[in-house]
């Protein structure tokens, strides 16, 4: 998914969402959260596709795009935006589905009237033209005698090692390319030209019948996973206008009992 429109806003039900300063807004009283880059599109796809559950693996491909991250990285956004979120009064905004990924419902996206609006409300479209203001530091005697000690310190640093530095470096990312292969198992594959992001393991039969039958011009990509690793059941979902359609219902296949 893009970072939709990098510098502008997006109303998501009760909330907009700010892209450029990174902001999460309840429209009727101005409250508001901080979130990362990857923390704001985790919300913004999660409401988009609001009562739908969205697997973990969807949420890492899509909101760190082109970047390695493990499965804690999402635990540790999702948790990130329930403490944010609970520091303006929203207790219940992401669901987890055990398992599965997780999911914001429609009723916690519809205002219920219990956050009144305040008299200093500044709408998304008003922020866009407010220029961010830069907080110039304070530097003070103790600052600048700190700044001259890591000045001393500092020649030290270079008696390491270069090449231990650089063998050290690319034996870090190796690792980690060499994990999020074959612990998430996510690829990509196609099924007669049509790409699709799986698991690895060879689709079934009624995924790529599913994935033909549907596909048209606007969908852009395909993801299928299995609801578990020994389970055929497989969920569905394409891309299209950067929005996710869930087409799991139109796969012919057996009911799946998940442990």
């Amino acid at each position: 998914m893009n970072d939709e429109v990098n510098d502008g806003c997006k109303r998501l039900g009760r909330f907009d969402v700010d892209f450029a300063r990174r902001t999460i807004t309840r429209i009727s009283d101005g409250a508001f959260i901080k979130a990362s880059r990857s923390e704001t599109l985790i919300f913004t796809l999660l409401a988009e596709s609001a009562n739908n559950t969205i697997y973990r693996e969807v949420l890492l491909a899509e909101c760190w795009q082109g970047k390695i991250v493990t499965n804690n990285s999402l635990t540790v956004a999702i948790k990130n935006l329930r403490t944010a979120f609970s520091k303006i009064g929203e207790n219940k905004i992401i669901t987890t589905e055990p398992k599965l990924g997780y999911c914001i419902r429609q009723s916690a996206l519809i205002d219920d009237g219990s956050h009144p609006p305040k008299s200093d409300e500044i709408s998304c479209e008003e922020k866009n033209t407010r220029p961010l203001i830069e907080v110039q530091p304070v530097v003070t005697k103790e600052k600048v005698e700190n700044s001259k000690k890591i000045k001393i310190l500092t020649p030290r640093i270079c008696n390491i090692n270069v090449f231990e530095i650089i063998v050290g470096i690319a034996f870090f990312f190796a690792t980690l390319t060499i994990c999020y292969r074959f612990l998430f198992f996510i690829d990509t594959t196609s099924v007669e030209g049509l790409p699709v992001i799986y698991n690895g393991a060879d689709l079934p039969k009624p995924v790529q019948n599913a994935i033909l039958q549907n596909d048209n011009s606007s969908i852009s990509r395909w993801y299928a996973f299995p609801i578990n690793k020994s389970c055929n059941y497989y969920q569905l979902f394409s891309v299209s206008n950067d929005h996710f359609i869930n087409y799991s219902p139109t796969i012919k296949q057996e009911i799946c009992s998940v442990k």
